[in-house]
């Protein structure tokens, strides 16, 4: 018996680290970010992200990732 639950919480620890690991980049850009829009290109993100700033739509806080499913596509992360 100890052996079965022994055997059943490494399976579970084994699954939950593997959801972890395939987690989308939200995880990697950190709480009290949204995402904004996709850009085809690091410049376009970049300039997009300075619009809504000095615009005052979000704050000078904004992050341009790599889209990891779709390679040359850009996410815009902004704080509020």
């Amino acid at each position: 018996m100890r052996t079965r639950i022994t055997t059943l919480a490494v399976t579970a620890v084994a699954a939950a680290a593997m959801v972890l690991g395939t987690a989308s980049t939200a995880s990697a850009v950190g709480p009290g970010y949204t995402i904004r829009g996709h850009y085809a290109s690091q410049a376009e993100c970049q300039a997009a992200g300075a619009a809504g700033a000095a615009a005052h739509i979000w704050s000078p806080l904004f992050i341009c990732n790599p889209y990891a499913a779709k390679p040359g596509v850009y996410e815009l992360w902004v704080r509020y």
